[in-house]
């Protein structure tokens, strides 16, 4: 089963602030996309973004950097698919590769009809999995205790 994705993409001169580093709304996106496929590949069916949070912003990706966005699974529920997105930025020049930003997105997964549908449950195994999941269960009790 596939519960890992990496999406490598190099950025233009659109998609930077005056300040020449990319716009923070740009690398959400991408992050958002890595985590679609991901689930995808994993769920194999359609999912819909559901949230996103403790989104970190670590340093600027500048102009001309090679930007490298790697998703995993790291939980599931029901219908829902919890990832850990972390964003890296190299310059190719000097080899330099950096953590630019990092997030968690939970995607749920769709029938046919747009109805949430269920997921193969993810079973973690090592304790690194087991921390991400159980920190992952606990933003979902958060949300609920939001609603």
């Amino acid at each position: 089963m596939n519960r890992d994705w990496t999406l490598i993409e190099t950025l233009l001169p659109q998609d930077t602030n005056p300040a020449g580093s990319i716009f923070g709304g740009v690398l959400m996106s991408l992050m958002d996309k890595a985590a679609a496929i991901t689930a995808w590949r994993y769920a194999r069916c359609e999912v819909v973004t559901a949230g996103a949070e403790e989104m970190a912003f670590i340093r600027p990706v500048r102009l001309g950097e090679v930007v490298k966005v790697e998703a995993r699974v790291v939980c599931t529920g029901r219908t829902s698919i919890d990832m850990a997105v972390v964003v890296e930025a190299e310059n190719v020049f000097t080899g330099e590769s950096r953590e630019a930003a990092r997030g968690f997105f939970t995607m749920v997964a769709l029938d046919g009809s747009g109805k949430p549908a269920e997921v193969p449950p993810w079973d973690p195994r090592t304790d690194e999995e087991r921390r991400l999941c159980e920190a992952a269960r606990e933003r979902r009790a958060k949300r609920r205790g939001r609603e």
